[in-house]
């Protein structure tokens, strides 16, 4: 092959490059215009005709493709530069920021969600104050709850864990606005906030084993007391961030798995961390197959899954029960993790 055939070839593979970019782009842009600028369905429509209409005729118009260009630009553009806020009315049980103040060792946490409910919908919102004491952090708990029967997809949450038998539990989530139902897809364009949940297990474990009936599964991480204690104070450090500087949840890149994962590596300076971000039903296979999960010797994940299942909350079975039985399946003593 010669030096023009090469050339050739080298020009048509970037334009294919150009083409594929162009279409990545403008598809995503079209999520831009319906969600975040005035005009919804008649907008976008009048959008994917004008760019159908830019490609169709790039040759013969090149400045309407060049002006294509310059119209996702400016779509990046301005999707980056809208701000997120705390100035909405948002739905009860995301209607309050929580904070974490620390006096030596005593852990001071205000606005824990401890909701009394009655079903799923009908609930009376309690925000309460809590005290802990930091030197008592001794464990943390990993749940994984699945809903509507799907493997694949799934919430994950946490629990810390204290000597004198208290439980914090944490889940990253979508703040939605009052009248704003969350959605995979209008979670890619900045129309929700993130917020970290703090709440008693009663409410936030309970609301999902009782209540909506899903399959909630929970295991024991395997960390050393002192990396314990850095976490949590990384979990503290951007809980308390929120106040000042809000920000989007993203269905990829900000989402209930991710905030976790990413808090453990950045405090941590550990790169194991890594659960699955996106189809993260399989995180818990993941987390037993990198060491991250205590067991008993020598058992298997599917032995360890089956023992880690709280149900759907059985009939007149609260969350103290499903707690302590879960409890009683767990003998710290036998414990060990698969790897250091």
């Amino acid at each position: 092959m010669n030096l023009s055939s090469l050339r050739r070839a080298g020009l048509a593979a970037a334009r294919i490059l150009m083409y594929a970019a162009w279409f990545g782009v403008a598809f995503w842009a079209a999520g831009v215009v319906f969600y975040n600028v005035w005009g919804g369905v008649v907008l976008v429509w009048l959008y994917a005709a004008g760019m159908a209409c830019a490609f169709a005729f790039r040759k013969r118009y090149p400045a309407a493709w060049w002006f294509s260009w310059g119209i996702l630009l400016l779509l990046l553009v301005y999707y980056l530069c809208i701000p997120a806020t705390n100035d909405k009315e948002w739905q009860p049980s995301w209607s309050r920021l929580p904070s974490v103040e620390i006096n030596g060792n005593e852990v001071v946490v205000t606005n824990v969600r401890s909701f009394i409910y009655r079903t799923e919908q009908d609930f009376d919102a309690r925000y309460v104050t809590r005290r802990f004491d930091l030197d008592k952090l001794s464990t943390l708990d990993f749940a994984v709850s699945h809903w509507d029967g799907m493997e694949f997809v799934a919430h994950t949450m946490l629990s810390f864990g204290f000597e004198d038998g208290k439980h914090l539990a944490l889940s990253a989530e979508t703040r939605l606005p009052e009248g704003v139902e969350q959605g995979t897809v209008p979670g890619l364009y900045k129309q929700f906030n993130i917020i970290y949940i703090l709440a008693d297990e009663e409410d936030l474990f309970a609301l999902r084993t009782t209540y909506r009936k899903e399959d909630m599964y929970l295991y024991r991480i395997n960390i050393g007391r002192d990396d314990l204690k850095k976490a949590f104070l990384g979990f503290v450090e951007k809980i308390n961030g929120f106040h000042s500087r809000p920000r989007y949840y993203n269905t990829v890149t900000a989402n209930c798995t991710t905030e976790l994962v990413d808090t453990f590596k950045d405090y941590l300076g550990v790169r194991r961390w890594q659960w699955t971000p996106l189809f993260n039903g399989m995180c818990d296979q993941d987390a037993y197959d990198r060491g991250e999960l205590l067991h008993l010797p020598g058992e298997s994940f599917q032995e360890l899954k089956k023992r880690s299942f709280l149900g759907h909350g059985r009939e007149g079975e609260g969350w103290d029960r499903l707690r302590r039985r879960w409890e009683e399946g767990w003998n710290a003593d036998q414990a060990a993790a698969v790897r250091e």
